[in-house]
């Protein structure tokens, strides 16, 4: 497993249309003011797939609003209450939704004879876990192989530093009325230039060889 030539890293993230920045401009000796409108909006939840050669793949699911999830029982028309609407609807990522996500970007790496026997890098969450995943993996015959990192180990995936990255882009200016979040991500994604992903991918070598040493990060 070499981080820089023969693997693939995944992971999701949480967007919101209410991000802030936490830097800005102000004359000297004063105080810099940020106002950032509070507006009611789902939280998109990112799924993707990144590697040195470049975005791999990406997912973005906005959650349906509870208006719109309401289910009609029985003649009497009874709307589900918010509480039990939300347990049925999960907002963010779950297994049925990594498991689609991981599906499409094998499909991705089918395609590119250079990517065979590639490593999946993920964390330890559940959803990345599950035995379903493994098996989605083995039935490619492509001799891809799941690889989890260790408990509390952010800096060992550089997808990490991709999503500090995709942030700071994001919340940099506020939408305006022919901007959409969805439309921001994507952008900011496509603006990383490759560079970028093999200095990421880099400095969490450095770290993951840092910890086999022992080294505090």
């Amino acid at each position: 497993m070499d981080f820089l030539n023969n693997c693939v890293f995944i992971d999701e993230s949480g967007f919101s249309i209410n991000l802030k920045s936490s830097r800005a401009w102000a004359p000297r000796g004063e105080s810099a003011v940020v106002t950032t409108p509070l507006t009611k909006a789902p939280t998109h939840s990112i799924i993707e797939a990144i590697s040195t050669v470049g975005v791999v793949n990406l997912s973005i699911r906005i959650p349906p609003t509870p208006s719109k999830i309401r289910k009609i029982q029985g003649g009497n028309k009874r709307k589900i209450p918010d509480a039990e609407t939300r347990k049925t609807e999960p907002t963010g990522t779950t297994t049925g939704h990594y498991l689609r996500f991981l599906n499409d970007t094998l499909d991705i790496m089918d395609k590119q004879d250079s990517m065979k026997d590639f490593y999946l890098i993920m964390d330890n969450a559940p959803i990345h876990t599950s035995k379903a995943i493994e098996q989605a993996v083995k039935r490619r015959n492509r001799d891809y192989k799941c690889v989890y990192l260790p408990p509390y180990s952010p800096e060992l995936n550089p997808i990490e530093q991709f999503w500090a990255l995709i942030k700071r882009k994001v919340k940099r200016n506020k939408l305006d009325g022919t901007d959409t979040l969805e439309l921001r991500i994507i952008e900011a994604a496509n603006e990383i230039p490759i560079q970028y992903l093999i200095n990421m991918v880099q400095h969490s070598k450095d770290h993951f060889l840092n910890s086999l040493n022992k080294t505090p990060i």
